[in-house]
């Protein structure tokens, strides 16, 4: 299962139906070329590692480190080496969010956890479904006890072609390189 979150831990993009082999990145590439997932012009999402980073999605820099049990908060683990250090840690940090999402979504589904005797199809059904529920449940009933009171601003940040397509593709790649640069010379540039 491939999933757009937003902060609010709603679902905004389920895909379903890929073999786990799959790359990340192929995933992806046919959910916005023929599922139906629009990123907003002027928006992107986070991703993780699995993927390139591009102008609608924004990558960690590999070779820092990243894992929010990377940067200790009780020791000096938690200070910035460089500027893309301090950018992973915020990535991983904001990406948190899907982690609880998924999270939230297995503890009140506990047949998502467990293999079950249902073809192939219908497991992929009820994957998406149980995501509508979520979403459903996270918007009507605003007291459920699964669902945690605080924002995202206060979670808990340590739970962690042709030639024409391949030149449409390097061009997004140095947009989101642009674009990733940018982001982390102002985070750095900032810091507290």
């Amino acid at each position: 299962m491939m999933a757009a979150v937003s902060f609010d831990l709603n679902f905004l993009f389920v895909c379903t139906g890929w073999e786990g082999s799959a790359a990340d990145m192929r995933v992806l590439r046919w959910a916005c070329e023929r599922g139906g997932f629009v990123v907003p012009e002027g928006k992107y999402y986070l991703v993780d590692s699995g993927y390139a980073n591009t102008e609608k999605f924004l990558a960690p820099y590999r070779g820092e480190r990243y894992h929010i049990s990377q940067f200790d908060a009780s020791t000096r683990a938690r200070v910035h080496r460089n500027p893309r250090d301090l950018y992973n840690h915020r990535h991983a940090q904001l990406r948190n969010v899907v982690e609880r999402t998924f999270g939230i979504l297995k503890k009140r589904f506990k047949i998502l956890n467990v293999a079950t005797p249902f073809s192939y199809k219908v497991q992929c059904l009820i994957a998406m479904a149980y995501c509508i529920i979520h979403n459903f449940i996270r918007r009507h009933q605003a007291n459920d006890n699964i669902f945690p009171d605080e924002g995202p601003d206060e979670q808990n940040a340590e739970n962690e072609g042709g030639v024409d397509d391949l030149v449409g593709v390097i061009e997004d790649s140095q947009n989101g390189e642009d674009l990733r640069a940018n982001i982390t010379n102002q985070l750095w540039n900032t810091r507290i």
